[in-house]
């Protein structure tokens, strides 16, 4: 009996203990399997202590002495040492604005500490200060350093949803302060963004990019136009993931690199598989045919550093489309830009990205054989899943169905259909004109004449 007291006691002296910070990020990205979740999740923190550090009014650290630093060490170097000097720099600084954030957050979430677990719980009190922290991200702050060149700007309200979200589910795992769905309906409001209908890519457009695209980035393209796969699902692709056996050609998609951790098979083109058929014969197995980085060296980073190449090398494919074509960025005279170039109202996102061909192919399958067929293969998340019931026979049928409507360099647009019409019924008024003419000769050669000129007879 003493012995149970005594462990007794002994267990209650032991602290609470929560996940620290780096335990939770790294819970959200094993939890999600995406750097985009764990990046926003950052994000969250970071914009949280800038604004920790605002409300508290600390000043920021003086950075003068690195500045000095920093262009001395600048001259005379070249573009790869200037480089690696930046980011030096670069790290410096943040390692001293670090040390303010930090206590700038820890001071706040003491403060809600003491408020959630005095003996009348004050969560209005949280919950108003929180209040704050959504305002300050809706408005821009010119006076609040964002970058090493930029200042604070507002935020979107989606955005803004995403890092409360992330802030709240913060100080419920590292800090056990918990906000129910009541407390932040009651207390705090979110903006609300204005809704833009999702623009389609034209084909024109389509074939402009694959016309300028490196051999690899075009073969890339045709398979997340033709398969309906995620950018970073085709980063992940092996000679493994392709059965070549079969008609038309099938993808397998392991759990593990899917977005829903949910394994699925879909197909490609015959269009596709041109392009691709290179690339897979100089591919030693368990390398990677759309990119150069390896598990062994990168780990799970390795299709997120290939995810942000991609992403650079279209953007630079998209300008430099727009520059043929006189397209104009956004500007006071084009608010949203024009051509390849334009982007949606009160967004940084243009109308045509390469994350915006898996959207083409879903059209294209859903105007086919319906939505069902469509978010089977392209794993789309949908209340019909659970109607997802189509033979595994009929989806290699369904999809030759299919395969016309995403011909892509084999198809016309619509100004060349034009054009061709165009030629053709000059074409066929030529023909028409031709035997109209013959016709009248043989009318006139057969014409019965008696003067014997028509017989050549001569008097």
């Amino acid at each position: 009996m003493t012995s149970y007291y005594k462990v007794m006691n002994k267990e209650s002296t032991l602290k609470r203990e929560f996940q620290t910070e780096k335990e939770w990020l790294g819970k959200i990205f094993s939890k999600s399997n995406s750097h985009n979740a764990l990046n926003r999740a950052e994000s969250a923190l970071k914009v949280f202590d800038t604004w920790c550090k605002e409300k508290l009014g600390l000043p920021d650290p003086d950075v003068l002495d690195l500045e000095i630093k920093y262009r001395a060490m600048m001259q005379g170097k070249s573009g790869k040492e200037k480089l690696a000097i930046d980011r030096q720099w670069q790290d410096e600084v943040k390692a001293k604005y670090a040390k303010v954030y930090s206590t700038a957050r820890a001071e706040i979430v003491s403060q809600y500490d003491t408020w959630f677990n005095q003996d009348k719980q004050d969560m209005q009190s949280i919950c108003t200060s929180l209040e704050k922290f959504v305002t300050f991200c809706t408005e821009d702050h010119e006076d609040v350093r964002a970058t090493r060149y930029t200042s604070f700007k507002a935020k979107k309200g989606s955005t803004i949803r995403g890092y409360f979200s992330d802030i709240k589910h913060y100080l419920r795992k590292c800090h056990g302060i918990r906000l129910s769905t009541d407390d932040v309906n009651d207390f705090i409001s979110f903006p609300r963004d204005f809704k833009q209908a999702r623009e389609a890519i034209e084909m024109e457009t389509l074939k402009a990019l694959l016309s300028y695209a490196s051999a690899n980035r075009k073969a890339l393209y045709y398979v997340l136009l033709s398969g309906g796969m995620r950018l970073a699902e085709g980063l992940y692709l092996t000679k493994d993931s392709f059965d070549t056996s079969v008609r038309p050609i099938e993808v397998h998609l392991k759990a593990k690199e899917t977005k829903g951790r949910e394994a699925r098979s879909t197909y490609i083109s015959e269009e596709a598989w041109e392009r691709v058929k290179p690339i897979y014969d100089r591919t030693e197995h368990g390398q990677y045919l759309f990119h150069h980085y390896t598990k062994e060296e990168w780990g799970n980073k390795a299709i997120h550093k290939a995810v942000k190449d991609q992403d650079r090398y279209f953007d630079r494919l998209r300008k430099k489309i727009g520059e043929l074509n006189g397209d104009k960025e956004r500007s006071s005279e084009f608010p949203e830009g024009t051509g390849i170039l334009k982007r949606y109202e009160d967004s940084n996102r243009y109308y045509v990205q390469i994350h915006a061909f898996r959207s083409w192919f879903m059209t294209k399958a859903s105007l086919r054989h319906g939505d069902i067929y469509s978010h089977a293969l392209s794993g789309h998340g949908s209340y019909l899943k659970q109607y997802d019931r189509i033979p595994a026979k009929d989806k290699p049928k369904m999809y030759q169905e299919l395969e016309k409507d995403l011909l892509l360099e084999s198809s016309k647009v619509a100004s060349e259909q034009f054009y061709e019409k165009d030629v053709s019924d000059l074409k066929e008024a030529y023909l028409q004109q031709q035997k109209q003419i013959e016709k009248l000769m043989r009318e006139k050669a057969t014409t019965t004449q008696f003067d014997g000129s028509t017989y050549g007879v001569t008097s």
